[in-house]
């Protein structure tokens, strides 16, 4: 026997099998296709909390302004759109801030606590107060996840409806 000659009795084996490669691949199917709706369902509630981070976000913006320049201050909600305006001493009302659309922004929809599509305003005065009337409730949706956002008498914002 040579000393560089192969054994024969030992097998060389080099990589996976054909086998081994489709057991692992059906596997890591079954993992992905449990957990691909838990991920969607986990998608949604962030966007929605997304949004409604955003929504109070505005509604506190608006409300600082109005004190801030002793001037009345205006959220406007309209379908899935919101926008924050100010009134100037010389008649004239501009935007603060950008228009947000919520969406195009975050695929949230915006309704009343009643269902109906907003078209509201909120409206603060120069002391921070809301003029604009009675409770509101704006609920946010995205596929089957929903959260909702209210505005109390006085204008402030409360993220747990308890009506």
């Amino acid at each position: 026997m040579t000393p560089f000659a192969p054994n024969r009795g030992a097998k060389s084996r080099t990589g996976f099998t054909l086998i081994e490669t489709m057991v692992v691949l059906v596997i890591a199917g079954i993992v992905l296709s449990m957990s691909l709706p838990k991920m969607a369902a986990m998608r949604d509630r962030m966007s929605v909390r997304a949004a409604k981070q955003q929504f109070s976000s505005y509604l506190a913006t608006t409300r600082a302004v109005a004190i801030r320049q002793s001037q009345t201050a205006q959220l406007h909600v309209q379908q899935n759109h919101m926008w924050s305006t100010v009134d100037q001493p010389n008649g004239t009302n501009i935007s603060v801030g950008k228009r947000i659309r919520l969406l195009e922004q975050f695929g949230v929809y915006v309704t009343r606590g009643d269902g109906s599509t907003p078209d509201d305003i909120v409206s603060y005065d120069a002391r921070g107060m809301s003029n604009s009337g009675g409770h509101r409730t704006y609920v946010l949706t995205k596929n089957n996840y929903q959260d909702s956002i209210c505005v109390t008498r006085v204008g402030l914002v409360s993220l747990n409806c308890g009506e």
